[in-house]
């Protein structure tokens, strides 16, 4: 048996470890189909809050099943799709509608997104799932391994990574703007929930509308409480990533794109609060890049909640930082970006952004948005969706990683290849134990 194929059977293998515990079928040998002349059928999984948007971006599709374990917060979706079939539980979903599904979209917490995109793509099912793309970083490595095996078309719902500016700032890298870049540091105003609380204390009554057990999921049976859902959910380590878990696949994407970044060789955290169940008040994550080819190692800082970097130097006087951004280092200058989607990218200081000449676009631009192009992708018009999974496992690896950096609040070597931290206490984050339920 090669290494290759020694490998695709391991993941699969343990892929189907997961789906047994979850009491689905095996795996099947199908294999994702494009679909032409005529409307993709969609199944939507989470249909309130962004999972609701994300129903109304896909409602020139034929949207032919709905899934969420709140009725109330999935009733805007169904008013606007009446003939569309309701579930609340994705398993029966995927089970009875086999037949009538082309792909399938997951808007559900973190800790949902592993097993309902396995499921889907060991059926054969097209997968748009948002971000981050998964709760470890063992489950991102089995997802792209699934994907590969079934050839589904796949999108994260890191939408930053379609936009003209991203394009604009690898096009300003690439053509050397600021030399060699040694330094990154990103900056987010999140998180905007509860974070560094104690577990709730007793029971509440749960809602009529709610199935509290199928909203766990795989995730630790605990009592229902307010705290959890339906949005601070993002606050728990059971359910959610954190600051870093939620925003890290969008704010990082530019530099993990633009400069190859790859694998870190190192993480570390200082973290502010916090617990074993309750994400941090505040932290600040390193990691530690190698170089790659001729771009020379580099430190990235990741900063939340009540930590903050200083404000850059380089700024003109006057001009407030903002809330998010990121701050690019180079042996020449920098590339400033305010907010969350590497918006706006400018260099600094003035005198080299009034010498530099904006390269011609070099990259393909992505028509109609993000969502439109994983359509595409489904429809033969593009090879891959621009955040297949290729692009997106590696990037929320990242992302995770610092999670467990700040779970495990200290320091690991990582070796990628191997999914291992040389600290204990690390590496028990990358994958995790699932409920049956």
């Amino acid at each position: 048996m090669t290494n290759t194929t020694r490998r695709q059977f391991i993941a699969s293998a343990a892929a189907a470890g997961v789906m047994a515990k979850l009491g689905v079928a095996a795996p099947s040998a199908r294999q994702g189909r494009l679909v032409k002349g005529r409307k993709i059928n969609i199944a939507c999984v989470g249909c309130g809050g962004k999972g609701a948007d994300d129903v109304r971006q896909f409602s020139g599709e034929n949207i032919v099943a709905l899934c969420d374990v709140d009725l109330a917060r999935a009733s805007q979706a169904v008013l606007s799709h009446p003939k569309a079939k309701l579930f609340r539980d994705w398993r029966e979903m995927l089970a009875v509608m086999d037949g009538e599904i082309d792909a399938v979209v997951v808007s559900t917490p973190d800790h949902m997104h592993f097993p309902i995109a396995l499921r889907a793509i060991e059926m054969g099912k097209h997968v748009y799932v948002q971000k981050p793309l998964t709760h470890t970083v063992k489950e991102a490595r089995l997802l792209l391994e699934a994907a590969r095996r079934h050839n589904v078309v796949t999108q994260m719902g890191n939408q930053g990574h379609s936009n003209e500016s991203t394009r604009l700032f690898k096009e300003m890298l690439d053509a050397d703007a600021i030399g060699d870049v040694t330094e990154v540091k990103i900056w987010t105003n999140r998180p905007v929930w509860p974070q560094d609380k104690e577990l709730p204390k007793g029971e509440m009554a749960v809602p009529a509308t709610l199935d509290w057990n199928l909203w766990l999921g795989v995730a630790p049976w605990r009592p229902y409480n307010r705290a959890y859902m339906p949005f601070d959910w993002r606050g728990w380590w059971d359910y959610g990533s954190g600051a870093i878990g939620d925003m890290g696949c969008h704010t990082m994407d530019a530099a993990f794109w633009g400069l190859q970044l790859g694998a870190p060789d190192s993480v570390s955290a200082e973290v502010v609060g916090g617990s074993e169940f309750s994400c941090p008040k505040g932290s600040v994550v390193t990691y530690k890049f190698p170089a790659r080819g001729k771009r020379p190692p580099v430190t990235l800082k990741w900063y939340d909640g009540c930590c903050k970097p200083e404000r850059p130097a380089v700024l003109p006087e006057g001009e407030a930082m903002p809330g998010s951004g990121q701050l690019f280092t180079g042996t020449k200058g920098f590339i400033f970006c305010p907010g969350d989607y590497c918006d706006s990218a400018r260099l600094l200081p003035k005198s080299l952004a009034d010498s530099f000449k904006r390269p011609p676009k070099t990259l393909p631009r992505i028509a109609n948005g993000h969502y439109q192009n994983w359509l595409d992708g489904i429809r033969g018009v593009v090879d891959a969706p621009c955040s297949n999974f290729e692009h997106a496992v590696p990037l929320t690896e990242i992302a995770l990683l610092g999670a467990v950096a700040v779970r495990a609040r200290g320091s690991f070597k990582w070796d990628a290849a191997a999914l291992k931290c040389d600290n204990p206490d690390a590496q028990r984050y990358i994958s995790k134990v699932y409920r049956m339920f």
